[in-house]
Parts: structure tokens; C-alpha cells; sequence
């Protein structure tokens, strides 16, 4: 069945090491401890262990297989429907570069993993889902307003009067003038409509840099997550200077942000601040046929659940009032959804700094040497979330289209794959 020289199934054996996969999981797994039995049903953990190559993974039959990096076979937790109209959502618009993930919020189960590039189409969904080759942009609000809320005890109505802001931070943001402060906002005004200026001038004038640092390693940022294939960590740098603090808390540049990393960020606002341990592998063999006994990894606790609950609220007028508005709702503002989806969305254009994130493979930017980023990040329903996901979008320099456009279809699709009986009739969208 297996080619033991190199420990991976030769080209002309994988298929039938495929078929032999279920059986070999079937034998085993009765076999296994009541133990293994109570790690492999634990809910809201996840698994750690071997690791897949995503480079192998096809659908066979109706589930995802890969090959383990070890040898051995794995299945996984991919939902091939889903799975699939993700993958022709993003390849239909011809993107430079595209990514997306979505997360089961109960069990940290991943339910897409996929990516494409128009650029380089050698580029696998390694390169484009687990890193982190755009910045996190408007995306890092949301760790913001989460230090402002946790670490300087604002809370979503904390008013602030501004000017500007609309697509900078200037220094004379950050100051109060109240011959051109004229207009005054919420905190969770900002979120919504992702204004900058409000975010800027909280964060310099109630938060130092110290706990936006904190915060953000606590979701993540510049640490490994644990997962079942290699993720190249998020990047944060918070500077000390004013002006670079006030724009790094905006979202202007200093941090970068993978498509998985993004999706387990939604999720933990989604699930009263705790991170799921995002998982792959369902079941799996060794080379020889042997189950793998996995072990489990605990969710970690990233935020009090009321600062949580207060962001979550701050997301969901993304899709109500906010930058998103326009592609969850129609003009009369009745949803094109039969739920509520809460979000945040991130768009900034490439400048090719020394320090910004390089794009993804090594062939370089489409014509014209332009990038427009475009991030959304959320969870649904938000009554209830069972899912967490993220989108990035690379677009050429002529814009074609906002992640939160694709995000309502992937959200749709999800409902539409879970039936009628859970969510409802689907409000017809396309």
C-alpha cells in the first residue's frame, strides 16, 4: 500500500491506500481505550499531533483525505459542499490572490480551508490560508477596541469628538480641536464604520502601548498557533512614537494577519473569549494502518466574556450600519439573510514597505504593481454562532470586488448546506 522508502504512498498506490483508509479506521478505532474514545469526542478541544500535507488533500468519496507529513493517511474535517463553493467563489473573480476559512465555533472543527491566485496558480492553500501575507488593516480594530474596553475600561458608548479620519491618521487627529471637532462618536460607532480617527484618539489618549502589546499576544499575535499543519505567526509591532501608536491601533500597517488567524480572532469574540484549538485532522493512520491516538488542546482565554459580548455587539453594526451594510442589506435595510452576521471589515492598498508583509509565492505583484487588500472577518448566526470565518482578497489595481461581498455568499452557502430545517428559508441573494 505504501511506498516505505520515502514513508508516502506512491503515485500509482494512493488510490487504493484511499480505499483501504475507512476500513483501517473502522478496525481500529474499536479497538482503541475508552480514553482515546473520550479525547477524540471531547467537544470545544482540538487535536495535536501529526501534521498534514496540504499539498496531498482531494476529496474522496464524501469526506477530505491528505497525506501526514509522518506517512499515514488522515481524514478531515473540510465539508466538501461548503468546501467547494468557496473554492469556485474565489476563483471566479480571476484574484491576484484569495483565501478563505471558516471555523466550527463548538469544536474548533476547520470547515473550509482554500485559496487561489491568478498570479502564481502554483500557490497552494498553505502559502495563501496559514500566512500571513497581508496586513491586518481595520481588521486589528477589533484588538483594539477589545485593549480599550479590557485595559482602559471604556466601554462601547465612550464618545469622542473628531475630524477626519475617513482614510488617515494625521497628528492633529489626535488632539482635541474643538473649532473642527465638530462631529462626536461612539467607540462602537468606530467598529461599525471602522473610522479611524475615533480609534486613533481613544488609544492615544486612554491606552498605552503596553496593553495594546498585551492584548494582542493574548490573541495571538507573534506567537505559533497550534494547528494541524504550519501556520507562520501573525506579526505585531506597536511603536512608541504617537503618531505610528495611534496609526497601528487604526490599523495602518505595523501588524500582519493570516486567513486562519483572522477566522480563530471572529471566533473568539464569537465565543464569550475563548480561542476554539482550530483542528484538521478528524481521524487518521499511521504508514501502517494504525490509528493515531491524538491528543487534545484546550481553547485559551484571550478576554473576560463581557468585553467579548460588548465587541461582539460593536461587529454586528458592521453588517447593520457599517462598511459592510451594503452587502448584507438591501436599500430599505431589510437583510438579505434570514440571521445576523456580525463582522468587521479591512482594506488598505500595497505600498511595499521594508516592513510590510510580502505578497504570497515568488511571482511577484499582477500588472501594474498593485494590491488592494480587502479583509472580513465575522461570525453568524449571532444569536447563536456556530460559525467563525475570514476572507482575503488581493485585488489588481482596478478593484473587482470586497471580501464582505464573497463572506455573505459563504455565509449563505453555509445555511444552504445545513438545511431549512435549522435556519429557516433562505432569502434569495444571488
Amino acid at each position: 500500500m505504501y511506498d516505505f522508502v520515502d514513508m508516502r504512498p506512491s503515485h500509482d498506490a494512493r488510490t487504493a491506500a484511499i480505499r483501504g483508509f475507512v476500513a483501517a479506521l473502522t478496525i481500529g478505532l474499536s479497538a482503541r481505550s475508552a480514553h482515546a474514545q473520550d479525547v477524540e469526542s471531547a467537544p470545544a478541544e482540538s487535536v495535536a499531533g501529526p501534521l498534514v500535507a496540504l499539498e496531498t488533500m482531494s476529496l474522496h468519496g464524501s469526506h477530505y483525505v491528505a497525506d501526514l507529513e509522518s506517512g499515514g493517511l488522515a481524514q478531515l474535517t473540510l465539508k466538501p459542499a461548503l468546501q467547494k463553493t468557496v473554492e469556485d467563489a474565489l476563483a471566479a473573480h480571476h484574484l491576484p490572490f484569495a483565501a478563505a476559512a471558516v471555523i466550527s465555533i463548538s469544536d474548533g472543527k476547520v470547515l473550509v480551508l482554500a485559496g487561489y491566485s491568478k498570479t502564481d496558480p502554483s500557490l497552494d492553500v498553505a502559502a495563501l490560508a496559514l500566512r500571513p501575507w497581508a496586513p491586518a488593516a481595520s481588521v486589528f480594530k477589533v484588538v483594539a477596541a477589545s485593549a480599550l474596553l479590557q485595559e482602559a475600561h471604556l466601554d462601547p458608548e465612550s464618545r469622542v469628538c473628531y475630524h477626519g479620519g475617513v482614510s488617515s491618521v494625521l497628528r492633529d487627529n489626535l488632539v482635541d480641536l474643538p473649532a473642527i471637532d465638530r462631529t462626536c462618536a461612539t467607540l462602537g460607532y468606530a467598529i461599525g464604520k471602522s473610522q479611524n480617527a475615533i480609534i486613533a484618539k481613544l488609544a492615544s489618549h486612554n491606552l498605552r502601548p503596553e496593553s495594546l502589546e498585551r492584548i494582542a499576544a493574548s490573541f495571538g499575535f507573534g506567537e505559533e498557533l497550534t494547528f494541524d499543519a504550519p501556520v507562520e505567526p501573525s506579526q505585531i509591532e506597536i511603536p512608541r512614537d504617537p503618531l505610528e501608536y495611534a496609526r497601528a491601533a487604526a490599523g495602518f500597517w505595523h501588524s500582519s494577519l493570516s486567513v486562519l488567524h483572522g477566522a480563530l480572532i471572529a471566533a473568539t469574540i464569537a465565543n464569550h473569549g475563548e480561542m476554539p484549538a482550530a483542528h484538521l485532522i478528524a481521524k487518521a493512520v499511521d504508514a501502517r494502518g494504525t490509528p493515531v491516538l491524538m491528543q487534545k488542546v484546550a481553547s485559551r482565554r484571550v478576554l473576560d466574556p463581557a468585553v467579548a459580548e460588548q465587541v461582539g455587539r460593536m461587529m454586528q453594526l458592521t453588517t447593520t450600519m457599517g462598511t459592510a451594510r451594503r452587502s448584507f442589506r438591501d436599500r430599505k435595510g431589510q437583510p438579505f439573510l434570514p440571521i445576523e452576521v456580525a463582522g468587521k471589515t479591512g482594506t488598505l492598498n500595497y505600498r511595499g514597505g521594508p516592513h510590510d508583509p510580502n505578497p504570497p509565492g515568488t511571482a511577484g505583484l499582477p500588472d501594474g504593481g498593485q494590491l488592494g487588500y480587502s479583509w472580513f472577518i465575522g461570525y453568524a448566526p449571532v444569536d447563536r454562532p456556530e460559525i467563525a470565518f475570514a476572507v482575503l482578497l488581493g485585488n489588481p489595481a482596478a478593484w473587482q470586488i470586497k471580501a464582505h461581498a464573497l463572506a455573505r455568499h459563504l455565509v449563505a452557502d453555509y445555511l444552504a448546506s445545513e438545511g431549512s430545517v435549522r435556519h429557516g428559508r433562505l432569502i434569495a441573494h444571488r
